[in-house]
């Protein structure tokens, strides 16, 4: 197997910035709360407390994401994928793009 190209495995752009964004949002949402709280309305500032705790528990799995690794192979006559390790996940023509699995452990 002769691997042409390997992408992925890096964090990506866009999911960082919805975090941030959810950060921001979560941040507007508390100061809402001690907002409402203060004027006599506790029950929406549980409800914007919660709000809050949703949108940083969001942010941080946004932020923690990670893209596959991805590689473009090629195959030698006589040899195949090993489907234990490596996914397909498209074929063009001769070039195969594989993902690792994931690997459990069988006790």
């Amino acid at each position: 197997m002769d691997v042409l190209n390997t992408y992925g495995g890096g964090t990506e752009w866009a999911v960082v910035v919805l975090g941030i964004m959810l950060f921001g949002l979560a941040a507007y949402v508390i100061y809402s709360a001690f907002d409402a709280i203060n004027d006599g309305f506790y029950f929406f500032g549980i409800v914007f407390w919660v709000c809050a705790v949703i949108s940083i528990v969001l942010g941080l799995v946004m932020v923690n994401q990670k893209a596959p690794i991805r590689h473009e192979v090629t195959l030698r006559p006589g040899h195949v994928i090993d489907a234990v390790k490596y996914e397909v996940i498209d074929q063009r023509g001769a070039i195969y793009v594989i993902e690792e699995r994931e690997q459990t452990e069988d006790k």
